[in-house]
């Protein structure tokens, strides 16, 4: 079965979320972030690992996960998006600091995502923090210049998503991917 399994990537507070409700409105099959669920989940734990407490053990958690999620998008052909990819873990590693593993490396390499990516930049006027996202605006900024350096640096072509109403924003995607798609069966011809 074929897949094409884009990411939407960015950081905290730019509406992944909301895109990406957006495009499962539409019929699209969509795989929602990994972290906030995570989060949430090691919250009610006692003892649960939290991103601001111990990255790294959270970061083989959400690999963990994201592996699972990826598994799952090969069960059914066509188009798929999902709310952040492996490579945001290397980003949010290296923006606090770590390094990223080399297993974590050849554990991408088995992952058929497309290498279009849509990253959708800070937005100051949709914002929000709350307690599965404790960073701050600024801090916002910092991890979105992260994970586009990581993505870039990992050769996936990046498509900045612009600010605007959300029914333009998934337009927007639409468009990018049918043109990939066109690129990329118009290369295999």
């Amino acid at each position: 079965m074929h897949s094409e399994r884009y990411i939407i990537t960015g950081g905290p507070g730019s509406g992944k979320s909301t895109l990406l409700g957006e495009l499962k409105r539409r019929g699209y099959r969509c795989y929602e972030e990994v972290s906030r669920r995570l989060i949430r989940e090691e919250t009610a734990k006692e003892n649960g690992v939290l991103p601001w407490e111990n990255l790294r053990a959270f970061a083989d958690l959400a690999m963990d996960a994201m592996l699972e999620q990826h598994e799952r998008s090969a069960e059914e052909a066509g188009v798929c998006f999902f709310d952040c990819g492996l490579p945001d873990i290397f980003g949010y590693l290296r923006n606090g600091g770590l390094d990223v593993p080399a297993n974590y490396l050849a554990q991408l390499a088995t992952c058929r995502y497309c290498r279009d990516v849509f990253i959708l930049p800070p937005w100051r006027e949709i914002f929000i923090q709350d307690a599965e996202r404790p960073q701050t605006y600024e801090e916002s900024i910092t991890i979105f210049r992260s994970l586009h350096s990581e993505y870039a640096r990992l050769g996936f072509r990046l498509y900045e998503v612009p600010p605007g109403e959300v029914g333009q924003r998934a337009d927007f995607l639409e468009s990018i991917a049918r043109s990939c798609a066109t690129r990329r069966s118009g290369a295999t011809e």
